[in-house]
């Protein structure tokens, strides 16, 4: 999963695509620590990651 998401946002040009991968893969990341029980920590990781693509990505276009 990790991989795929990996060459999602390295074979994209546009860099929109690029931010779809990594929301796909922070989200996945999410379920992953979910099915392990750990759902506060993966909320908390989701949210501060998906706030620093945001700014990030907000400066970038």
């Amino acid at each position: 999963c990790c991989c795929v998401q990996a060459l999602a946002v390295v074979s994209n040009q546009s860099p929109y695509y690029g931010v779809v991968g990594l929301v796909v893969a922070a989200v996945a990341g999410c379920g992953f620590l979910m099915s392990l029980g750990v759902s506060f920590v993966s909320l908390v990781l989701v949210m501060v990651y998906l706030g620093g693509m945001l700014v990030v990505f907000i400066y970038v276009v």
